[in-house]
């Protein structure tokens, strides 16, 4: 069975998982982003509890922006300005929460997801932080769930479309389930729990007009279960009930997959040692192969899990909270970044010669473009695009001395701050949406 990082696992209250929309939209980025901070809540809760502290209804947790971003970070350069968008849009979606099992009630109905929330700078370190508050109730069952299900944030990072992150968190209930099948419920209900946004109103009648099953199965359903059963951990299938001749009900046969078939479906071979390094860190095999499909290469990704070790075992220093956040974050200093899949720092991994570079993909063939317009303007104006990638990398807490200092001595030739760059050049010519063709579309 495949294992996951302790650190990736939200225990989210079941009457929390199904979360249906009654005023605004929700986009997928938004409640996976509303998932890190839960989880966030409830580690600090954790926290002050042991202290002896007793954590107000009106408290406000606080987390870097990049620490929300992280979790559930996989290939979007310009994810932080979603992040932000994230938090405005949870302040106007209002909810009805439901549990997913059968027969269950609406516990809580017109509640947004945060009672308050904000963006600050601390000008001590020149980072952007998250501050956020919960309504009482939904802060009473996420600081001790009686009952909940183990999210694996890393799994439901992979997912790009709402309602396969949806659907993901319903099925996820019923991973050890031995029935093997979700709960049944009817369709309106399955409509309302995996849609982004409420029912739309009829003009004629003023009443809420109801979705057609078949049509939401065609546009939203069947592609949400092919992409769960592609990316994650999770084998899932619809199973639809009949009265006569009309369909009443539906339910979802859920299994876990093995580690092997979980490696195989990424597509991406890594190397036993590598995987067996990752596996000692509590890194589960998806975690990895994530990376690789993400554009960073065995070598890379083996030094990256190098600094990570030396630092596990560090008792001078505070432990570890996210052993995959803190791997991606080395990875983004030393490592191959996903803008740029061929290039490795030299002081990390020398060239290899006799090999043959990965088919680019379209998205990568148009920054490879945008690279070679970058890199062909006068050192001036690469400079002044220099400059902007490091105040990008400084916004997500991501800007080392180390960068700092190649930013001034002019050397960007490869890594993190060569890609900011390639993002700042590409967005300042050809606009923000300048590769929106080519990449998954964020919903």
């Amino acid at each position: 069975m495949c294992s996951s990082t302790p650190s990736s696992i939200f225990k989210k209250p079941n009457s929390a998982l199904v979360m249906v929309p009654k005023v605004g939209k929700l986009t997928a980025i938004t409640r996976k982003v509303f998932n890190v901070m839960l989880q966030i809540t409830q580690r600090q809760v954790t926290a002050l509890a042991a202290s002896g502290q007793v954590v107000q209804a009106t408290h406000r947790f606080k987390a870097r922006l990049s620490d929300l971003v992280i979790p559930i970070e996989s290939g979007d350069s310009n994810l932080i300005t979603y992040v932000k968008h994230s938090l405005r849009e949870m302040r106007r979606v209002e909810l009805d929460w439901e549990a997913p099992d059968a027969n269950s009630e609406v516990i809580w109905t017109n509640m947004s997801l945060v009672s308050e929330v904000r963006i600050t700078k601390e000008k001590k370190d020149n980072v952007l932080y998250a501050e956020w508050a919960l309504p009482p109730g939904l802060m009473e069952v996420i600081a001790d769930p009686a009952r909940f299900t183990p999210i694996d944030i890393a799994q439901l990072a992979q997912l790009r479309t709402y309602t396969a992150v949806a659907l993901y968190e319903i099925c996820s209930r019923y991973r050890n389930n031995p029935s093997g099948v979700t709960s049944e419920q009817n369709m309106e209900w399955w409509i309302g729990a995996l849609s982004q946004s409420p029912l739309p109103i009829d003009p004629t009648t003023k009443l809420l007009k109801p979705r057609n099953w078949s049509k939401f199965k065609d546009d939203q359903l069947n592609s949400a279960i092919e992409e769960i059963n592609r990316k994650s951990d999770l084998c899932i299938g619809l199973v639809e009930q009949k009265t006569g001749r009309k369909l009443t009900s539906a339910q979802f046969r859920v299994a876990r997959k093995r580690s092997l078939e979980l490696g195989i479906s990424s597509g991406h071979k890594l190397g036993t040692e590598v995987l067996d390094t990752a596996a000692r860190l509590g890194l589960s095999l998806s975690d990895v192969c994530s990376l690789s499909k993400q554009g960073y290469s065995e070598g890379a990704i083996k030094v990256a899990l190098t600094k990570l070790g030396a630092r596990v075992v560090r008792q001078d220093l505070p432990p570890i909270e996210a052993n995959l956040a803190y791997l991606r974050s080395v990875l983004l200093e030393v490592g191959v970044y996903v803008a740029d899949k061929r290039q490795v720092t030299d002081e990390l991994e020398p060239p290899v010669t006799a090999q043959i570079a990965p088919a680019l993909t379209p998205i990568e063939q148009r920054r490879a473009a945008m690279k070679d317009e970058l890199l062909r303007l006068d050192m001036e104006k690469q400079s002044r695009y220099a400059t902007v990638a490091l105040e990008m990398l400084q916004r997500i807490g991501m800007a080392s001395a180390t960068l700092s200092r190649k930013a001034t001595a002019r050397d960007w030739s490869s890594g993190p701050l060569l890609s900011k760059m390639i993002d700042a050049y590409a967005i300042d010519n050809y606009g923000p949406n300048w590769g929106a063709e080519l990449s998954p579309e964020l919903k």
